[in-house]
This record gives C-alpha cells, sequence and structure tokens, in this order.
C-alpha cells in the first residue's frame, strides 16, 4: 500500500489521545478539580461515544456495545455534577446577590450545596470504581492498531465512512433544523443534540483526512453552536430544578422560587431564530469535504 492510500493518521491513535483525555479528567477529579474535571471528562466522553459510533465497523464485533453503554452511564453521572455546579454559580449565586434576604432562595441554595456535596463524593467512588477501571481498560485495548480491522488501515475505507456518516449527520441536522421557529426547549435541544454529533464527526474526518473545506464548515459549525451556549445551560439548569422540585412541598416558597428561576433563565437565553436560521443556512451551504 502507497503511502498516497494511507489515511494521515491511524484510528488508533485517535482513540488513544481520546481515552488519554479521558485519564486526565479523572485525575483531575481525585485532585478536587471536580468542576474543571467534570467538564473535561464530559466532553472527553463525548468525544469516546462519537469515535465509537464513528470507527464501529472497523473494531471488532461486540467491542463497541458494552464500551458505548459504559460511556453513556459515566456521561449522565459527569453530567449531573457538572450541571449542579452550572445551577449553583451561574443561577444562584447571582440570584442571591441580588435578594440576600430571601429565605425560600438561602434553602433552595442550601439544598443545591447539600446535593453537589453528595454528588461530588459519589462521583469521586464511582470513579474510582471496578465499573470504570473495566471501562478504561476496555477503552485503551483500541490503542493498538493491531487491535483494529484491516479496513482501519486503508484511507479510501476510512475516507467512505466518514464521508458517509457526514451525510447522515447533515441529514439528521436538517431534518431538525427545519423546525427552528419553534425554539421551544424540547426542539432546541435536539436540534443542538443533532449539530454536536455532526461537529464531532467532522472534527475526527479533518483530523483523518485534513481538508480545506471541512475545516471551513467547521468554524461555521462552531458558530453556530456557540449561539446556543445559554440554551444548553438553560436546559441544563431546568432539568436539575425540576429534579430538586420532585422533593419539595408543591406550592411552598422554595418550590415557587425554583419554578421562577427556570422561567427567569429560559427568558433569559434570547434566541432570535431568524439569526439561527440565517446561521445555520451559511453552515449547510458549505461543502462538508
Amino acid at each position: 500500500m502507497t503511502d498516497a492510500q494511507q489515511p494521515a493518521r491511524h484510528p488508533a491513535t485517535i482513540m488513544a489521545e481520546v481515552m488519554d483525555e479521558i485519564d486526565t479528567a479523572r485525575a483531575l477529579m481525585a485532585r478536587d478539580e471536580v468542576f474543571d474535571g467534570a467538564q473535561a471528562l464530559r466532553v472527553a466522553l463525548r468525544r469516546l461515544r462519537s469515535g465509537l459510533t464513528l470507527f464501529s465497523p472497523m473494531l471488532p464485533g461486540e467491542h463497541n456495545k458494552a464500551l458505548l453503554e459504559d460511556a453513556r452511564w459515566l456521561t449522565i453521572e459527569v453530567t449531573r455534577l457538572r450541571d449542579l455546579y452550572l445551577l449553583w454559580q451561574d443561577t444562584l449565586t447571582p440570584a442571591r446577590a441580588a435578594l440576600p434576604d430571601n429565605a425560600a432562595l438561602l434553602a433552595l441554595e442550601e439544598r443545591v450545596l447539600a446535593r453537589l456535596a453528595s454528588e461530588r463524593v459519589g462521583l469521586r467512588a464511582t470513579l474510582e470504581g471496578a465499573r470504570v477501571d473495566a471501562m478504561l481498560k476496555h477503552g485503551h485495548e483500541m490503542d493498538d492498531p493491531a487491535f483494529w480491522r484491516v479496513a482501519a488501515q486503508s484511507r479510501e475505507r476510512l475516507a467512505a465512512l466518514c464521508h458517509e456518516t457526514l451525510e447522515a449527520r447533515l441529514n439528521q441536522a436538517l431534518k431538525h433544523g427545519e423546525s427552528l421557529k419553534r425554539l421551544d426547549p424540547q426542539t432546541r435541544d435536539s436540534f443542538r443534540k443533532s449539530l454536536r454529533r455532526l461537529k464531532a464527526t467532522a472534527e475526527f474526518s479533518q483530523i483523518l483526512f485534513a481538508s480545506k473545506k471541512t475545516k471551513a464548515f467547521l468554524k461555521m459549525l462552531k458558530k453556530l453552536l456557540d449561539s446556543m451556549i445559554a440554551a444548553r445551560d438553560a436546559s441544563a439548569v431546568r432539568d436539575r430544578l425540576q429534579e430538586l422540585m420532585r422533593e419539595m412541598e408543591v406550592g411552598s416558597a422554595e418550590h415557587h422560587i425554583a419554578h421562577e428561576l427556570i422561567k427567569a433563565k429560559e427568558a433569559g437565553v434570547g434566541l432570535d431564530h431568524k439569526r439561527l436560521q440565517r446561521m445555520w443556512r451559511a453552515t449547510e451551504a458549505l461543502p462538508l469535504y
């Protein structure tokens, strides 16, 4: 096989880097860098899941199933802690500064801080547990190029896989993008998640086959996703507060103020569907590769 037929990099090296990112984030959590570690671990686990999905035809038969399941499970655990920090730092802290004497808000903050402490201890124990150890060991099997199918050495096969997956991800995003005018949280989250999956696939493709077209597409896609960060954070705050509200007495002052914080966070998102549509049209008009 000539150099011209070889991919820029073997997928094994890419997935080894992803696993190293997970190891580093896990170590951050152990050193009490909890928020930074949780955020880094969440991103790395998302990359792991995207890579496993993209490269599944290149990996041994049943390799992905258990690893994907464990990665999804751990992502949920990590995201819950990360989002509690987000709720406390970006929503409750400024609210308490504005209303320092509000008893219901103080009670809510105490509840969040107690949940944070509990989740932090629980996640640390989880990260030191046998299931995570087994997941990491399983994931690091991909470090060795010999673990992969022979097809992973073929530039042509890898390019076809990346391009087919990119097209599928783009079509999924296009479907969700048709309803941009309905900026309700569920529709918005579905669109954002489809964009995120498209971005992850494009990033892996760009690592394997450096392309000016893919680079330009990614640049526009990142701008669109960056414009939706506030929406993502509002959804995270809503989900965590709704979990906590199930523990409160309906009609209580604490329950009421939690509900008001959700409404205020959603109202502050300020998404302009016309602006989003323009950005999305500019992105989808670009060639993928």
